[in-house]
């Protein structure tokens, strides 16, 4: 046997193995598709009638908060915060950057976790020694004791979810300042716009204490 009909074989074996996981992959769909025949139909003509539908076939995990009559519902959102440090900052006991969001009118705000980006990986972005503070300015109230690193929050993808979520009314302003915990000026490198993420579901206050069953098992 030389050389070429040992190719010649692994070229097959690659070719058996290849069909094998097609046929595998045509009788998982075959399954599913038999599945969706045997599934219930979801009935009723109104939010109300449809969420009753759904509660009937599937489990708690699965169901979807935001169907369901006005004051019962609640959905996923997010808010932003920027800042612009500019380029090559001077991270020191000057700097002072403030930020916010607010809640819009039409619904309360449930926070849940936080997350940051940065434009620079650099010791003017990600890497900066940077500290922040989140403040509710209706009450005066921190969210933490004192200012914590940037670094503790997550980041990106990864974001570090708050022990207890925090509550926010609607129209309220969440404020964000961001300091240097550097005790003298530091010469650094790159861009230092920063982001904050903040994720949280919105909720209609009316029956806020129903809806909170909901998300708060």
């Amino acid at each position: 046997m030389d050389v070429t009909d040992n190719a010649n074989l692994q070229i097959m074996e690659t070719l058996k193995q290849r069909q094998k996981a097609l046929r595998s992959e045509e009788r998982e769909l075959q399954a599913r598709t038999r599945a969706l025949y045997t599934a219930p139909a979801v009935e009723g003509n109104n939010a109300k009638d449809l969420a009753r539908s759904l509660r009937s076939f599937l489990p708690p995990s699965h169901i979807p908060g935001n169907v369901g009559a006005l004051n019962s519902v609640c959905w996923p959102q997010w808010y932003q915060a920027d800042f612009e440090l500019g380029l090559n900052p001077v991270m020191g006991p000057a700097l002072k950057a403030q930020s916010f969001f607010q809640v819009t009118q039409e619904a309360a705000f449930i926070l849940m976790s936080i997350s940051r980006d940065a434009e620079s990986a650099t010791n003017s972005g990600a890497l900066a020694p940077l500290e922040i503070e989140i403040r509710d300015r209706q009450s005066s109230r921190a969210l933490m004791n004192q200012p914590i690193p940037l670094q503790n929050i997550g980041f990106k993808s990864l974001p570090t979810i708050l022990p207890t979520p925090y509550f926010i009314y609607p129209s309220a302003f969440i404020d964000i300042t961001m300091t240097s915990f550097q005790t003298v000026n530091v010469a650094t490198a790159g861009s230092g716009r920063h982001q904050l993420s903040f994720f949280g579901y919105r909720i209609r206050i009316e029956d806020f204490e129903k809806v909170l069953s909901t998300i708060f098992k």
